[in-house]
């Protein structure tokens, strides 16, 4: 599978089935099914429909939102998407990263987290939270992220969720030459 970093500023059509893997932006116009797709994640992890019904606020993509996202296509069919909070300063957010059903465990949920990771890093965040689903806990660590707290749903009144920290290095950084030692 190849995968392709097409520009920010680009409007991309669909690519063709057998196309591969693509890494877009998102549109205005994909808000709708971006939210759809949310929530069939979601729902993926076995909840009741009274829990999804209480987070379908919160799941919701506005055009603005939507415009701001950037998806994951496999063979012209988009397989997830990740939000970065509008933040200025050190400490960003991943609003969202959520894969649909047929590609969980297929590796679009980490070359989502890794982009998210680079564009966070290149807005020039010293650290990136995300407020995770605690079925996520495991492949958020896998990752490198690490828990240090938590916090209140907004969906649901009550209910904790965990808060993990990754600390990201500088866009300049990350091309740096390391030290070597001899011996």
């Amino acid at each position: 599978m190849s995968v392709e970093h097409l520009p920010t500023t680009a409007a991309t059509p669909a690519a063709a089935p057998g196309s591969g893997l693509i890494v877009r932006p998102a549109t205005g116009d994909e808000a709708a099914a971006l939210s759809e797709l949310a929530l069939r994640s979601k729902a993926w992890w076995g909840y009741s429909a009274s829990f999804l019904k209480a987070c379908v606020q919160e799941l919701t993509l506005t055009a603005d939102d939507a415009a701001r996202a950037v998806v994951v296509e496999v063979d012209g069919v988009v397989a997830g998407f990740h939000l970065l909070a509008d933040t200025a300063g050190p400490v960003g957010e991943l609003d969202m990263l959520f894969v649909d059903p047929p590609f969980i465990g297929a590796g679009v949920g980490r070359i989502l987290f890794e982009d998210a990771r680079r564009r966070a890093s290149a807005r020039g965040w010293s650290t990136m939270q995300v407020v995770a689903d605690p079925q996520a806990r495991t492949f958020y660590e896998r990752l490198g992220a690490e828990q240090v707290g938590e916090r209140l749903s907004r969906s649901v009144p009550g209910r904790s969720l965990p808060l993990f920290e990754l600390t990201l290095r500088s866009p300049s950084a990350a091309g740096a030459p390391r030290a070597t030692y001899w011996r």
